[in-house]
């Protein structure tokens, strides 16, 4: 399930646009959403939103799979904050089916809220004002009033914050402004931190990976530095899910290294849809969508709305996502004794990872 998740992740980066454009987003708060649509879903719909999510998995196994992950990512941490929460909002008039309000209760934590949806600029305030306290106010108006209609019957909306300090910070007094090569006529300025320590390391013939953990240890950041230097698209393309969680696997603690990296904040904002199509759901986009195991009356998806956030600078990493979906009628190096160079001065990916289950990837440009 890691690795289809992990596959899931890096697909979602691919669509969201080209290897030269910034990307953030969490494929952990899009899956959760689209875990409780299939919750309500049948037929080809079902089989499709699961092949996406997790081709081969039971109906059980991706249920239980996205709800103990649901459940883990909301309990207390030290030295972290981790915070997941899902609500349901539902049309005054419109009843679901007790059994689908039962999984997202009991499954996924879900809150249920029944609003007016004809209101829409009242009920996207609404939506809107949850998604940013639960986000630290980090995602603001994820949803616009122009998204919602009298037709609207209900809206599964997921938040997911972060904010973690790095076990070993870097000294603010070594961060310095450095060019950044973003392609091969055009550098840009970058305040580039610098920091020395064992860190978890491998490396391929494309692709140096370094891990930097977050205080407490089980969530990393894993960055994706190609070893040619405008080589981003060409590693995008080549690793999937297995190999991106073998290379984190294969990381290890035994070289010294310096690490350069730039301070980053970056903001995306995805109306997924026609992505989500690309990647194989589409019937329930369309009028024949099956969610017989939500409602007795005829539903589709008018939407999947997601925005991600994140800053990482000297002492630690803020990230923040939140996905609204709208319904209506490798190698491992030998041990050196030189310390490696990890110089991150130009394009490449990242991923903020817990327990193997991707929280946030992005591509820094």
């Amino acid at each position: 399930m890691a690795s289809a998740q992990a596959d899931f992740a890096l697909k979602l980066l691919r669509e969201s646009g080209p290897a030269t454009s910034f990307a953030i987003l969490s494929p952990f708060s899009v899956s959760i959403a689209l875990a409780m649509a299939y919750a309500g879903a049948d037929g080809k719909t079902k089989i499709e939103i699961g092949n996406t999510l997790a081709k081969g998995a039971t109906d059980e196994e991706l249920i239980n799979y996205f709800s103990t992950l649901m459940m883990d990512m909301s309990k207390p941490a030290n030295g972290y904050k981790l915070l997941a929460a899902n609500k349901l909002y539902l049309q005054e008039n419109f009843d679901p089916l007790q059994s689908f309000i039962d999984v997202i209760n009991n499954k996924f934590g879900g809150q249920i809220q029944k609003v007016d949806f004809s209101k829409t600029s009242e009920t996207a305030k609404l939506i809107n004002e949850w998604v940013e306290e639960k986000t630290n106010s980090k995602i603001k108006n994820l949803i616009s009033a122009d998204m919602l209609s009298a037709a609207t019957s209900l809206a599964l909306v997921n938040a997911v914050y972060f904010k973690g300090d790095w076990a070993t910070k870097f000294d603010a007094k070594l961060t310095a402004k450095k060019q950044f090569h973003v392609t091969e006529n055009n550098d840009r300025e970058v305040e580039m931190m610098k920091v020395t320590h064992h860190f978890p390391y491998t490396e391929d013939e494309n692709v140096q990976v370094l891990g930097l953990p977050y205080k407490n240890g089980d969530v990393f950041m894993y960055v994706f530095l190609p070893k040619k230097r405008f080589g981003l698209a060409e590693v995008e393309r080549s690793i999937d899910g297995e190999k991106m969680l073998q290379l984190i696997n294969f990381c290890e603690k035994d070289n010294k290294i310096i690490v350069e990296l730039p301070k980053f904040k970056l903001k995306s904002k995805f109306e997924l849809k026609t992505t989500l199509e690309q990647l194989g759901i589409r019937d329930a986009f369309t009028s024949h969508a099956n969610f017989s195991a939500l409602s007795k009356h005829d539903l589709s998806i008018s939407n999947v709305v997601h925005q991600a956030f994140i800053e990482t600078n000297e002492e630690g990493t803020e990230a923040a996502a939140a996905t609204a979906l709208l319904m209506y009628r490798s190698m491992r190096p030998s041990a050196s004794a030189s310390p490696i160079q990890f110089i991150a001065d130009h394009p490449f990916v990242f991923a903020v990872v817990k327990d193997g289950n991707i929280l946030f990837i992005g591509r820094v440009h």
